[in-house]
């Protein structure tokens, strides 16, 4: 049972910097679409990092614990938790877009959609982490 959670809190984590780092990337991207000078912070950074991997820790080790139905519900809860997240920072960070060009319109959709792709990616692969662990492991026959 001890292995099952170090491989559900490995999962939320390694799943969190993979995905986090995706998304402090089209956040940078967002920041240059908008043509404002962008700043890029280690704190900030990892402060990013971090908010992906805390939320999604209990539903991971739910899932890996538990195999019945529903548990994938709390990595659910925590992905929309990160999803209005992400939509509060674009609102208040975007700022006024008023003077865009279609260019930069184009850029700046893309990048945030990519930071929401991050967030939808984040709990099917910490299920794919956890199922893959689940696997039986197959022994190679010597004789054979």
């Amino acid at each position: 049972m001890l292995q099952r959670a170090f491989v559900g809190v490995g999962a939320a984590l390694l799943a969190g910097v993979l995905m986090g780092a995706v998304a402090r990337l089209m956040m940078r991207l967002v920041t240059l679409a908008t043509g404002r000078p962008g700043e890029f912070s280690v704190g900030g950074t990892a402060g990013i990092l971090l908010v992906f991997v805390v939320p999604m820790v209990p539903g991971a080790l739910l899932a890996a614990l538990w195999r019945g139905r529903g548990r994938s519900l709390l990595l659910l809860a925590g992905t929309a938790l990160l999803l209005v997240g992400a939509t509060g920072v674009a609102v208040s960070d975007v700022g006024d877009v008023s003077g865009l060009s279609a260019g930069r319109w184009v850029a700046l959709a893309a990048a945030g959609l990519g930071v929401y792709a991050a967030v939808v990616a984040l709990p099917l692969l910490i299920l794919r982490l956890i199922r893959r662990e689940e696997l039986p492991v197959a022994v190679a026959d010597p004789v054979g």
